[in-house]
């Protein structure tokens, strides 16, 4: 029997204001391991999303970044989409990953768009888009403002004639005067009266008639569950939503809770209304925090009515609204207007309160030291033990990385590890597992198998069941799209004192073992030769993102973005070049190769130079440079914002060691070029951060000759930043 695991699926905004609470007041927070899982990092204010259409407000503004409110509540953060529910085994099942396991579960998952209305049925999907999600139907909207001044360009349809419909029609017209909008409703459907004035003063054409195929639409006909919820077994009234006691339990199951507009309280009918969603959030707080502590939950019963504020965001500058309270309507009034901008802008600003608990930049000596692979061990130190190791028993290899084990039969080992670099036990387990093959993957090699040791935080058995799962399926995951296997491994418990998220208390490291087809095509970090392409196949700057992320100051968009990248595989572009090298019978393709992982950009160069120059000192041949174009090298959305504010890893100051060889001595020399930036001008000392920003699942750096540059950076990822001199 599994315990002690609260989920929270869905990030609606009960749940959103759930975490807010226990971020507030940690004390109040269930004991155990939470997790939240969403398919998306951040969730609309929906409040507040027509006054977006209208520009009244920007779409950042009205974004609650769950990963960053989980992460000030101590609660993990799982980006996934859920796709099914195991009521017998309690676990929420999940799309591409593995099931996770819950003692209790709460649901605050909303509904989708009705899609079934007889008006929405054979519409071109790229010219009919559901109002759900608030984020795509907004880019969709964006992508119409070339016609916003064009009375010719064909009508903007808004399907549905309800209070939600309205109130997109008032606001569209505040953002296209000239445009054409079509209000498209049902046949008998009836409109206010008042509300029917202002949409044909505004220039709103009510119809009944189905549109043209060719007409873009916005269809807003309404709210209805979640497919996998009506499969689930759950009790459900006619309309799909989960039927609960008024403690918010669902019917027959006391360890799950629906609030927000998936559930609904039986004998206590209510329409879909975000007035509720907030309204219920205190008592599931409270209910999920007495439901861990054994004690009597406590009853709640929803106001039968509830008032909707619509905005009609009128053209002239002075906005009013309509109150709607039932079948009254009344207005519309300026003041309303007021009271629903004072009632918004309230609510998403206790989100942005979140943002600055315990996120002041610290000194030094305070700073919370970076996790990934910024959590290494700084260069000097390093490289003064393995000086005084090689002074023991010399090595003949060139890579502190990578050891060849057994040269008849090519095979190659590394090993990479590091504390959780997020709160998602999975997606951790990949993201080292794909940052350690690196190491493999820049010798040229094929990743065959590897081992792991994880350090688990010393919490009850059970939790550390399921965390070790979740990583190792993680790991595992990133090995069998290599065609490789996890073969084994050890486990260990911390000493410290866990701290929440339990999740981010995993410690590892992966051994990983790697075959090369043939040994004359290994990738050492030496063997440049003079005239070779510098080709890298990333962007850098995720140590300054996720410094800046612990203290809560990304945008959700860029952490995602970089996420992704990050969670992609990089065997197949070095499978790419091992093919043009064999099959095609191309002379050696790669002359030299890294991965930019601790020492960054600067610091795993400055090793291949000295190990090429090694080598030109040993054949009497002058020492290379490396020539680095600034303008060429990519860098992640927000890094030199980032950087300009402060931010940077902790592993970042002992890598400006490397900075000195820029225009450095003979046989360690680097040369920076640039159109754009000069020695004189910030943007310039920005980049060199960069260049030495320590690097979790960074790009692979090659020297190739430049007759193969060409090809590679047309048929693949990779980017010319420099040229061997």
């Amino acid at each position: 029997m599994f315990s002690d695991h609260l989920v929270l699926a869905g990030g609606g905004h009960t749940h959103a204001l759930v975490l807010l609470r226990w971020a507030m007041n940690p004390k109040l927070k269930p004991a155990g391991m939470i997790t939240l899982v969403n398919k998306a990092s951040t969730t609309t204010y929906s409040g507040m999303f027509p006054g977006v259409v209208a520009g009244k407000y920007k779409i950042d503004e009205i974004l609650i970044d769950l990963r960053n409110l989980a992460s000030k509540a101590g609660v993990s953060f799982v980006l996934a989409e859920i796709e099914g529910i195991d009521l017998k085994e309690k676990k929420l099942l999940l799309s591409g990953r593995p099931e996770i396991e819950y003692s209790s579960l709460s649901l605050n998952i909303g509904t989708k768009t009705n899609l079934n209305s007889k008006s929405t049925i054979s519409v071109d999907k790229c010219l009919a888009v559901p109002i759900k999600p608030f984020f795509q139907s907004y880019k969709f909207i964006v992508g119409q403002d070339k016609h916003k001044d064009d009375s010719s360009a064909k009508p903007f349809v808004i399907i549905g004639g309800g209070l939600a419909g309205i109130e997109i029609a008032f606001s569209l017209r505040k953002r296209w005067p000239k445009r054409a909008i079509y209000l498209k409703v049902k046949s008998g459907r009836k409109i206010n009266n008042n509300l029917l004035t202002h949409l044909k003063f505004l220039n709103i054409e009510i119809t009944q008639k189905n549109p043209s195929d060719l007409y873009p639409k916005l269809i807003c006909t309404g709210n209805k569950s979640f497919d996998w919820i009506k499969d689930s077994g759950l009790p459900l009234d006619e309309n799909g939503r989960v039927l609960t006691k008024n403690t918010l339990q669902v019917l027959n199951y006391p360890e799950l809770f629906a609030v927000g507009d998936c559930g609904v309280i039986k004998d206590h009918p209510r329409p879909s209304s975000g007035v509720w969603a907030v309204r219920s959030a205190k008592p599931l707080a409270k209910n999920l925090e007495s439901l861990s502590k054994g004690l009597k939950l406590e009853k709640w019963k929803p106001q039968r009515k509830a008032i909707q504020l619509l905005d009609i965001n009128s053209i002239n500058k002075k906005s009013k609204a309509f109150m709607s309270w039932g079948e009254v309507m009344i207005g519309p009034f300026d003041f309303l207007s007021r009271l629903k901008e004072s009632i918004d802008i309230n609510f998403i600003s206790k989100f942005y309160l979140i943002k600055d608990i315990d996120s002041e930049m610290s000194s030094e000596k305070e700073m919370i030291k970076c996790r990934g692979c910024a959590s290494k061990l700084a260069f000097t130190p390093l490289r003064s033990v393995l000086k005084k190791l090689d002074s023991i028993e010399p090595s003949a290899d060139d890579s502190i990385d990578i050891g060849i084990l057994n040269s008849s039969k090519n095979l190659i080992q590394s090993v990479d590890g590091f504390p959780a670099l997020i709160s998602d036990p999975w997606l951790n387990g990949r993201l080292l597992a794909f940052h350690s093959c690196s190491d493999i993957w820049a010798c040229g090699g094929s990743v065959v198998s590897a081992q792991s040791v994880v350090n688990l935080p010393a919490v009850p058995n059970n939790l550390q069941q399921e965390l070790l799962f979740h990583f190792l399926e993680g790991v595992n995951s990133a090995l069998t799209i290599q065609g490789a296997k996890l073969i084994g491994g050890h486990t260990l418990e911390s000493r410290k004192i866990a701290e929440d998220p339990f999740s981010l208390g995993i410690e590892s490291s992966l051994t990983v073992n790697g075959t090369i087809d043939n040994k004359k095509y290994f990738w050492s970090k030496g063997g440049m030769k003079k005239g070779d392409q510098i080709l890298i196949s990333r962007s850098l700057g995720t140590g300054i993102i996720f410094s800046a992320f612990m203290n809560g100051k990304v945008r959700p968009y860029i952490i995602d973005s970089v996420l992704i990248e990050m969670n992609k595989s990089q065997h197949n572009i070095v499978n790419y070049i091992n093919q043009l090298t064999i099959v095609k019978q191309h002379p050696k393709v790669v002359n030299a190769c890294t991965d930019i992982t601790g020492f960054g950009l600067l610091g795993h160069l400055s090793e291949m130079l000295e190990s090429t120059n090694n080598d030109q000192l040993k054949m009497n041949l002058e020492p290379l440079k490396i020539v680095l174009k600034l303008d060429h090298i990519p860098v992640y959305d927000g890094v030199k914002e980032l950087v300009d504010k402060g931010f940077e890893s902790t592993l970042a100051p002992s890598n400006e060691v490397f900075l000195k060889n820029i225009d450095g001595d003979k046989n360690l020399k680097f040369e920076v070029i640039s159109n754009n930036f000069t020695s004189n001008n910030s943007l310039y000392n920005t980049m060199l951060k960069i260049l030495v920003d320590p690097q979790t699942c960074g790009p692979l750096v090659i020297s190739c000759p430049s007759i193969y540059s060409e090809r590679l950076t047309k048929e693949g990822p990779w980017i010319k930043i420099g040229f061997v001199s």
